[in-house]
């Protein structure tokens, strides 16, 4: 399945937007976690793609402390 993933900085600033391909939602937020290493990013809001135009809210990922 398509999933993709919104990054955002501290405040709930956008930075940036991935796209990937997962087996399932559980490997989609471990791999939206592993994107939480990048400089700057301090969460992450997984998405199901579904037909063209249309979103599926997973789930918001944070940096776990």
């Amino acid at each position: 399945m398509e999933y993709r993933v919104d990054l955002y900085a501290a405040g709930g600033v956008y930075r940036d937007t991935v796209g990937f391909v997962a087996r399932n939602e559980v490997e989609a937020v471990t791999a939206a976690r592993e994107l939480l290493a990048k400089p700057g990013v301090a969460r992450a809001r997984v998405w199901l793609r579904g037909a063209p135009g249309q979103l599926q809210h997973i789930a918001w990922v944070g940096a776990e402390r």
